[in-house]
């Protein structure tokens, strides 16, 4: 054997060698976990949850970071440009992963590229809210008054995601309502609340507590099976349109580059995490459902719904702002 040849092969074991040490020793500090928006959103609540229980079993904190504003864009950016060695990961969604690149041309990140998945942290449908006033106590009844009054029934969307999941369930159901849209989920459901507007598709964790006041009437999951958390509103397969299923996700990410023993690490704790009890109970009562993943299922997951939600926004005509 040549000398080269033993020097590389030097080489390799010894970058082996430090590789698994390098993940039998993480973490070796405070885990920052980012969240590209708000604090006491339904993204930070979810985020929290998830990293009290990871902090236990990783032995180390896990610190969640609010870094929002521009369709969480710059906070996601922030994250694939951390040093990848597995104490920064960041929080992804449908929204940043599948949505943006094809809805924002100040999108600064490839969401198949930049990234290494770690594991998916839930599943949630949308759940249909109506207010009162509208007079509709469930979907068919909300169906046979969009066929009524075509384009008269008004329905609120603040976000992309519920905008484009709101298209998908018109378009299957067969009805058309007249789109109002807001720079924010906030600002869509304070008008829904007022009654405004009499329509909603929204993900659960944001009108559950409206839903236990009274204030609001869900009536259709758009999920494959009923929620956890409304376990007495059908889905809208189970009312009569089979095969329709979309849901949101949330799951964590971490800067390309970062080894993969470390996010093998990273993801057996996020696993171990939501198999636990308490946190299984927390995303539930937040209105989402929990569900871990591999690395390597997360990264289909994740290619597979840019593919999909890219060629519905061409489809529909979206020209990207």
């Amino acid at each position: 054997m040549g000398l080269k040849k033993v020097l590389a092969g030097a080489v390799l074991a010894l970058g082996l060698l430090g590789n698994a040490a390098s993940a039998q020793d993480f973490p070796t500090q405070p885990i920052n976990f980012v969240v590209p928006f708000n604090a006491g959103g339904g993204t930070d609540v979810t985020a929290r949850i998830v990293a009290q229980e990871m902090t236990k079993i990783l032995g180390q904190p896990v610190l969640v970071e609010n870094r929002p504003g521009a369709q969480g864009i710059p906070g996601t950016r922030y994250g694939a440009d951390a040093k990848p060695d597995g104490h920064t990961i960041v929080f992804v969604l449908q929204a940043t992963m599948a949505l943006n690149p094809s809805l924002y041309l100040a999108t600064n990140y490839d969401p198949l590229a930049d990234f290494a998945p770690v594991s998916q942290i839930s599943e949630s449908p949308y759940v249909i809210v109506v207010h009162p006033s509208l007079g509709v106590k469930d979907l068919p009844g909300l169906i046979a008054l969009a066929k009524e009054k075509p384009g008269q029934v008004n329905y609120a969307s603040g976000a992309a995601a519920s905008h484009l999941a709101s298209l998908l369930f018109q378009k299957a159901v067969g009805i058309e309502m007249n789109h109002i849209p807001y720079s924010g989920s906030g600002q869509a459901l304070t008008d829904l609340l007022s009654g405004r507007v009499g329509v909603m598709l929204s993900s659960p964790v944001s009108v559950l507590p409206h839903i236990q006041a009274g204030a609001l009437i869900p009536i259709g999951i758009t999920g494959a099976e009923r929620s956890p958390s409304l376990p007495d509103v059908p889905t809208v397969a189970e009312s009569g349109y089979p095969g329709f299923k979309v849901s949101g996700w949330y799951g964590i990410s971490a800067p390309k580059g970062t080894p993969e023993a470390v996010v093998e690490k990273l993801n057996q704790a996020v696993v171990q995490a939501i198999g636990t009890e308490s946190v299984r109970n927390g995303l539930i009562q937040a209105g989402v459902e929990p569900k871990s993943s591999s690395p390597a299922a997360f990264s289909e997951l994740i290619a597979s719904e840019y593919k999909q939600w890219t060629a519905l926004i061409k489809d529909a005509g979206i020209k990207p702002e």
